[in-house]
């Protein structure tokens, strides 16, 4: 992909930019892809899944995630 494509956009002042155009590959993935072939044992498999669960529905976040009040 070393043939990305520039669009000229204007910013808020006013500026003449150049914005970086879409670079993904047209078309349809040829088959599904599968998360648990990326994990060797069962405890990495629950590890993941733990992680992502506290993301979603954890009470304590960290990080730029944080809300000052509950959604």
């Amino acid at each position: 992909m070393a043939d990305y494509i520039y669009k000229e956009r204007e910013n808020f002042e006013g500026k003449k930019i150049k914005v970086l155009g879409p670079t993904y590959e047209k078309g349809k993935p040829e088959e599904n892809l599968d998360w648990r072939e990326k994990f060797d044992t069962r405890e990495d498999i629950i590890r993941y899944l733990r992680s992502a669960l506290r993301y979603w529905y954890d009470k304590e976040w960290y990080g730029s995630e944080k809300r000052k009040q509950e959604a």
